[in-house]
């Protein structure tokens, strides 16, 4: 019998991710938008990750107006790492109708709640249905 955790990993909304972006591609893109050079670019970038790594050394977040909060974090084994919050404009900008143009899988199943997932499943594996938990 298939587990409710499996129509959610099946039909959840996700974005289908594209072929990853490098440094050169983002750079390219800049310097055609700006006055500086590719070359420039990705030695901004370089300082930009060098700043980050500084401040974060020192316990101290790096705050970037439309970009976000880098911000140093450490585990319960004493890993540390960076945390990325992004900032509210970009989060909107993210959201604002029609701008999306990826692909979204199982773009239909946004706004459904598990237990619909858990019916769609039941409907496309009527051998393996899962059955609906009652909550508490």
């Amino acid at each position: 019998m298939a587990e409710e955790i499996e129509a959610v990993r099946v039909y959840n909304p996700r974005v289908e991710q594209g072929k990853t972006v490098e440094v050169e591609d983002v750079a390219a893109l800049i310097a055609g938008r700006t006055s500086f050079t590719g070359g420039a670019v990705i030695n901004m970038l370089w300082e930009f990750r060098e700043a980050i790594t500084f401040f974060a050394l020192a316990g101290r977040p790096v705050r970037l107006k439309g970009l976000g909060v880098f911000a140093p974090r450490i585990d319960k084994d004493g890993v540390f790492s960076l945390n990325y919050r992004p900032d509210k404009w970009l989060k909107s900008e993210l959201n604002v109708a029609g701008k999306f143009k990826g692909k979204v899988v199982n773009r239909d199943m946004i706004g459904k709640s598990v237990e619909e997932m858990i019916q769609r499943w039941n409907q496309e594996h009527p051998d393996d249905k899962i059955e609906i938990k009652e909550k508490n």
